[in-house]
């Protein structure tokens, strides 16, 4: 007996129990009812045993069955539901033949049904019958009350299906050509799929249809951005500022992207006319007196700050920018007091740290010292903790007492085994103390808990570069470093070295000037200076040492690699 007689077994026996012995005058009638009775009863048991089928295939995983047997059920059934639940059923496990076969008996069981158009879309979308599916939307668009809606609907379908959405969209624009709706969801979705040449032509057809439609103008300066067009991406904005000059949104994104763009004497008149028409807003307010404090206008600054002190959840922020601020004139009492006025929040850590920083250059290191550990004994959180004794090495090291520095990170450890920051710190101190293996301890204890940890990997690849040793190895490690953080000058400089070890010169000054590009720090110029020396190219190289040495006077490894180059 197959399974499905199995199922269908008590519904027979039920039935069957409840038929009454007829009369033999009777009998002829009521067999036939009793035949077309037990018909329809299998038809409904079978069609609920495709159900049953389908419900433990889905909840197995295996999607492609469970719409298969949906459908075997609205066939039986004529269960429009049944039927629309193996259209989605099939979409979503993109099973292209039964999708056809269910959508094409869920409209002929249900022919009125408005939400219909997304699975009719797919279906044509799929077997790329474009013109279809065109239809589908342009219908769908004629039926609809809320055209922005439609239009976002139509794109959050294309959006799944990759770039075969995007030319479909492209077709939706081309057909209403002008309705500006459809070109700002053209935009969108080729936005989402980084066609930021597509977004912008579309983005300029909305602006032409609808010059008022601010929307468009920040997502084309976007972008721009996207594209690193930035002097194109501010342009828009500019030109949007000068056509909504009362939109004070607009004038607000147009100042952050200024100084996003790090032109902040732009920014400032921008922001300071923000704040005079809002002078409520202590965001405005604060940023006002950052670029002020940038621009070295200090008593701007001044006056911004003391303003947001009195705001309560805005003190201790403004308590910690008035040290600052107070640093930068000289005036270190002041600076100080602020800086102890700030007790709460996310800068409590880094007033803390400044008085300490202040005490120590003052040459109380002592007090520093005991200020850091005080501030140790009442913090909670290992993090904070950890922040301090740190900052206390710092002190040490930058005071030329480097083993009193690897003390306090030894003490560090003892109290918080195999934290990062910490072995990587006492790493890099124990590298330029000479103890080679220790450094490298470190780091490979670091390695450990984290293959992937750049700085770790860099660092151990560049001691061994820098001492000759296991060049091999040290080129693997940062390679891996380099994979993971493309663009960090460091790790670009370890490279360049480890190049130059091995003797590809060519390819060292390479990577050297993609980091001397990025970052003129003194260590990178000595080292492309040496491979240009190694080169023949001395004058160059002497060249790119003076220019190091008007920036960073007194930088030991290019005042060493001139006083050599300079050797007659």
């Amino acid at each position: 007996m197959t399974r499905r007689l199995i199922f269908l077994l008590p519904l027979l026996t039920a039935a069957c129990a409840s038929v009454t012995p007829a009369p033999e005058s009777r009998a002829n009638g009521e067999a036939a009812v009793m035949q077309h009775a037990a018909t329809a009863e299998d038809v409904r048991g079978e069609s609920l045993y495709f159900l049953m089928l389908g419900e433990l295939a889905g909840r197995q995983g295996r999607v492609v069955d469970a719409g298969r047997f949906y459908l075997e059920s609205a066939k039986l059934s004529r269960d429009p539901r049944v039927a629309e639940r193996a259209t989605r059923i099939a979409l979503a496990a993109r099973d292209a033949a039964t999708a056809e076969q269910a959508l094409a008996l869920w409209t002929a069981l249900e022919p009125a049904h408005p939400d219909r158009w997304e699975a009719e879309a797919l279906v044509h979308l799929r077997a790329k019958r474009d013109d279809n599916v065109l239809a589908v939307f342009d219908r769908h668009l004629n039926e609809s009350k809320d055209r922005t809606a439609a239009y976002r609907r139509i794109v959050s379908i294309l959006t799944v299906e990759g770039m075969t959405g995007l030319g479909v969209m492209h077709g939706v624009a081309q057909r209403h050509a002008e309705d500006a709706e459809a070109w700002l969801a053209l935009a969108q979705l080729a936005m989402h799929f980084k066609q930021l040449d597509t977004a912008q032509a579309a983005l300029r057809k909305v602006i032409r249809l609808q010059p008022e439609r601010k929307e468009a103008y920040l997502l084309l300066a976007g972008t721009h951005f996207s594209a690193n067009q930035i002097e194109q991406g501010l342009n828009e904005l500019r030109a949007a500022v000068e056509r909504f000059p009362k939109d004070q949104s607009l004038r607000l994104n147009y100042a952050r992207a200024l100084i996003e763009a790090r032109r902040f004497n732009e920014a400032r008149p921008l922001f300071q006319e923000l704040l005079r028409k809002n002078p409520s807003n202590t965001d405005l307010r604060f940023t006002v007196a950052l670029l002020a404090l940038d621009a070295n206008d200090l008593s701007t600054a001044e006056r911004e700050l003391r303003a947001l002190h009195k705001v309560p959840e805005r003190a201790d922020v403004a308590a910690y920018y008035l040290g600052r601020l107070f640093e930068q004139r000289g005036d270190v009492p002041s600076a100080r007091d602020w800086y102890g006025r700030a007790r709460q929040g996310e800068v409590r850590m880094d007033a803390v740290i400044r008085i300490a920083m202040i005490d120590a250059r003052q040459g109380r290191l002592d007090q520093a010292r005991a200020h850091l550990a005080k501030a140790r004994a009442e913090t909670d959180t290992t993090e904070e903790r950890v922040r301090l004794f740190l900052a206390e090495a710092d002190l040490l090291k930058q005071s030329d007492q480097p083993v009193a520095a690897m003390g306090v990170l030894d003490e560090a450890l003892r109290l918080y085994p195999g934290e990062p920051d910490l072995l990587y710190t006492r790493a890099l101190l124990a590298d330029q103390l000479d103890r080679f293996k220790e450094a490298e301890a470190d780091l490979r204890a670091i390695l450990a808990q984290d293959p992937d940890h750049a700085e770790a990997l860099n660092a151990l690849g560049y001691t061994l570069a820098d001492r000759n040793l296991r060049l091999d190895e040290a080129f693997t490690l940062i390679d891996k470093a380099l994979k993971l953080n493309p663009d960090n000058p460091a790790i670009l400089d370890s490279m360049g070295w480890v190049l130059f070890r091995q003797g590809k010169l060519a390819e060292a000054e390479g990577y050297l000037r993609q980091a001397y590009a990025r970052s003129s720090d003194g260590e990178i110029a000595a080292h492309l200076a040496e491979v240009l020396a190694a080169q023949g190219r001395r004058d160059e190289a002497l060249q790119l040492i003076q220019k190091g040495l008007s920036r960073e006077p007194n930088r030991r490894e290019l005042l060493d690699l001139q006083h050599r180059l300079q050797q007659p």
